[in-house]
């Protein structure tokens, strides 16, 4: 595997850029030519800092470009829930590329990030040269589970961002402890960092856009897609491994790809059957 996963860990995005008067934090890594970059587009309450350990390898091919949305990690936080949602963050994704990328990408959306790569795609389709939809949905994020799902929801609607990011340490999951034997102290250090920084109000106002149903759905255009798309799924991520055959078939040229023994970052738990599976997307362009 190029590099070593977790030799050198990218912790720093040394670039920003300014769009409706918000500043977002962003940088690129390797120079390879005409080659389009692959743009890293990460998820809800989450940061480029997520990709931190795989860009070095990545960028040993081509140039990997990452960009911290609004409200998260080193992105500027708002403060207000009129100014979220899921289509003004792939505005955001848009304006960026028209103004510091100029060229078509590879455009990678990781969970909330492949709901945003969706409408980047479908609003501009001169932008993305193809898409990797990654433990994501295009319709639907609510839980499987009945009782989760009302939980979940009825949180997020009684959530007050006023008082600040909630304590959500009791809540555990099996991924956790995959997570922390695959990745070092600093690199927790950091994601702790990253998590501290999300804008409560970011997370009321995408939280209600997420978990709420029927919210986010562009399954009817799925067919408008042109390019190709690779669906890269954790064995274990409900409810979306049990979307992905589905979102797979209903694009014109869609392939499904399910990481064995992970969940919801198999780029964490799993970095090198993530890597295989982004290399084989780019290599069948």
């Amino acid at each position: 595997m190029p590099g070593g996963y977790g030799r050198h860990v990218i912790n720093d995005l040394t670039r920003t850029f300014t769009v409706d008067d918000v500043m977002l934090a962003w940088d690129g890594w390797g120079t390879h030519g005409d080659s389009p970059p692959l743009l890293l587009c990460h998820g809800f309450s989450g940061s480029s800092h997520d990709f931190a350990m795989q860009i070095e390898p990545l960028a040993e091919r081509r140039q990997v470009v990452s960009i911290d949305h609004r409200g998260h990690g080193r992105s500027q936080k708002l403060r207000t829930v009129e100014r979220y949602s899921i289509d003004r963050l792939a505005a955001d994704v848009i304006a960026f590329l028209d103004a510091e990328v100029g060229r078509p990408v590879d455009l990678l959306g990781h969970s909330m990030g492949g709901a945003i790569s969706l409408r980047v795609t479908l609003a501009r389709p001169d932008l993305v040269r193809s898409l990797i939809l990654m433990d994501t949905s295009a319709w639907s994020f609510v839980s499987p589970s009945e009782e989760i799902a009302e939980l979940m929801t009825a949180f997020v609607e009684a959530y007050d961002p006023a008082d600040g990011l909630p304590d959500l340490s009791a809540m555990t999951n099996p991924e956790e402890p995959l997570i922390a034997a695959a990745t070092s102290a600093e690199w927790q250090r950091v994601k702790d960092e990253m998590a501290a920084a999300f804008d409560p109000y970011a997370m009321k106002a995408l939280g209600l856009a997420l978990f709420e149903r029927d919210r986010v759905s562009v399954r009817g255009r799925l067919g408008e897609i042109a390019v190709p798309v690779t669906v890269i799924v954790g064995e274990h991520d409900h409810p979306f491994v049990d979307q992905a055959p589905e979102l797979a078939a209903e694009v014109p040229d869609g392939q499904l790809t399910v990481v064995a023994g992970a969940y919801h970052s198999p780029q964490l738990t799993h970095p090198g059957e993530w890597f295989a599976a982004v290399e084989a997307h780019l290599v069948r362009l």
